[in-house]
């Protein structure tokens, strides 16, 4: 007993259920769906010693969260790094060094667009968002 071979209507049918069901699965399988849409440092300002944390924007969302970044003393990704008149610890502590000249100074924190990408492969080809802050120097 042999079947009678399927209709081109229903091959087409059934390529596109595969076609959506595929789909489907790559959105869902696909990384992170939450993504930034901006950072912001709380507080924007400090003096002497301040402990900054970057707060994250979410696309489609009012939702903030804190969100691990990357800190810096100088504008991202520029080299030589400035001199250290200003240190800052991966977890966002900053604090004027002894030989600072009293001013202000800025602090950037930048965070992968994907929260799911880890720091350490962040590059700066990296979709990334920024914010700045300040801290003062008496």
């Amino acid at each position: 007993m042999s079947k009678a071979p399927m209709s081109k209507p229903g091959i087409l049918y059934f390529c596109r259920v595969g076609l959506f069901l595929m789909a489907l699965f790559c959105l869902a399988c696909g990384g992170s769906t939450r993504q930034l849409r901006s950072l912001s440092i709380s507080p924007a300002a400090g003096s002497t010693q301040v402990q900054f944390t970057a707060i994250g924007t979410f696309v489609g969302s009012s939702h903030t969260a804190a969100v691990n970044a990357m800190w810096w003393t100088n504008q991202p990704w520029t080299y030589p790094p400035t001199p250290f008149l200003i240190t800052v610890s991966s977890t966002g502590l900053a604090q004027c060094q002894t030989l600072a000249p009293a001013g202000t100074y800025t602090i950037w924190a930048v965070a992968p667009v994907d929260p799911s990408v880890p720091l350490s492969q962040v590059s700066i080809t990296t979709k990334q968002v920024s914010a700045t802050a300040q801290i003062t120097c008496p």
